[in-house]
């Protein structure tokens, strides 16, 4: 089973064209991250630990296959460690909510992307940089490496800096994984669905994603980066990849899972460097029109006919997504801007409780009474278009 999560952006024409870049969401079971473990032969291999079968642990690999070891086959302290995260699920916020917005964040120093393996013959390429490892199906050349690693690692600082406790499920020194295809028969394969620009198995916080989709191009040596490709699709995924598993709870996903990743790539950006636009200009015109740089937008214009709050927030996420998908993200954009920097005196207090009520599990409308601030749906809705009104979006809910 899995849920397609549609990005749409409009081509800087006169028509109004809904490209579908979809990413989508595997449901899978729950995986700790990836880690290396030693069986008492001193072998090691990097794995998750999916779960106990007996006395068996089961493993699953980078490429999605899964095998079993008699635990008592790995060493006592990986013996250890199975034993009280199979008991013991734990998932580690890093929580920096009520902390200061960013007003910038820069990648310092060099992303450092290096070669870990180039196989030609199995076809198997691996590299890694500080927070990532990417495995490819082809050699990537060291220009596209450097490129992209930055892009990669400053989206994850910056994130990192958002004060609503995004770095979910992390321990020191791990990586997140990325699977790159060079091929998209291989991208197929590894259960990437058509007409897609990338997959996400939030269960084991992987990506697979096709070059394409990174703006990779194949040349004599290797796939190299075309930087005349914009961003927005790739940085909209690896939000979805470090965003917490709690925060896709119904009353949050939807709107809001796909409200914060349409503010992160609405964000500006530029080789390392991220400038979030707490005045919502940037939001305004990726919203309206096509974007700052006239190549992306969801392009609603400025009067905007929006569902009633209440089924917005709760709506289906089949629903959310499907046939009116490029207006309810656009609406996500505009919903998560107003709760990080219009609503109240611009501190952030109903998203902080709200999101709070999402880590302690509360879900569904009970979590949404942080945002209500003890009003009503209707006196919601006038404060979120009065706000935008101001600056020259006119939203019109129930319309």
């Amino acid at each position: 089973m899995f849920f397609p999560i549609r990005i749409f952006a409009t081509e800087p024409t006169g028509q109004v064209l809904a490209i579908i870049a979809g990413i989508c969401f595997l449901a899978v079971g729950d995986f700790a991250e990836a880690r290396e473990w030693t069986n008492n032969y001193g072998r090691t291999f990097e794995a998750d630990f999916v779960k106990m079968d007996g006395t068996k642990v089961v493993f699953s690999m980078a490429d999605g296959r899964q095998f079993s070891t008699p635990i008592l086959e790995l060493i006592a302290s990986d013996q250890m460690l199975i034993r009280q995260g199979a008991t013991k699920p734990i998932e580690d916020l890093r929580s920096n909510l009520g902390r200061p917005w960013p007003r910038e964040v820069r990648l310092t120093g060099s992303a450092g992307c290096k070669v870990i393996s180039e196989d030609t013959k199995s076809g198997r390429f691996i590299y890694e940089s500080q927070g990532y490892r990417f495995y490819c199906d082809a050699r990537i050349t060291h220009d596209a490496l450097g490129n992209f690693a930055t892009l990669f690692e400053s989206t994850r600082a910056y994130l990192a800096a958002l004060p609503i406790s995004l770095m979910s499920g992390e321990t020191l020194g791990s990586r997140s994984r990325i699977l790159l295809f060079g091929e998209m028969e291989n991208y197929f394969r590894s259960g990437g669905p058509p007409h897609t620009a990338g997959c996400y198995i939030p269960g084991k916080r992987l990506v697979l994603i096709p070059m394409d989709s990174l703006g990779l191009k194949r040349g004599g040596t290797g796939f190299s980066r075309d930087l005349n490709r914009n961003d927005r699709v790739l940085i909209h995924e690896l939000v979805h990849q470090l965003t917490p598993g709690a925060y896709y709870a119904h009353g949050s996903l939807g709107w809001f899972s796909e409200g914060l990743a349409e503010y992160v790539a609405a964000t500006p950006y530029n080789m390392g460097y991220f400038k979030p636009d707490i005045h919502g200009n940037s939001v305004r015109k990726y919203v309206t029109a096509h974007g700052e740089d006239g190549t992306n937008g969801r392009n609603l214009g400025v009067n905007i006919l929006a569902p009633k709050l209440r089924a917005l927030l709760l709506m289906d996420y089949r629903q959310f997504s499907g046939e009116n998908g490029n207006l309810n993200y656009g609406l996500g954009l505009l919903l998560t801007h107003y709760m990080f920097h219009m609503e109240g005196d611009g501190k952030a207090r109903r998203i902080t409780l709200f999101l709070k009520s999402l880590q302690q599990g509360v879900h569904g409308e009970a979590a949404l009474a942080p945002l209500l601030g003890g009003g009503s749906y209707e006196k919601l809705e006038a404060e979120i278009a009065g706000a935008w009104a101001k600056r020259g979006i006119n939203i019109r809910f129930g319309g």
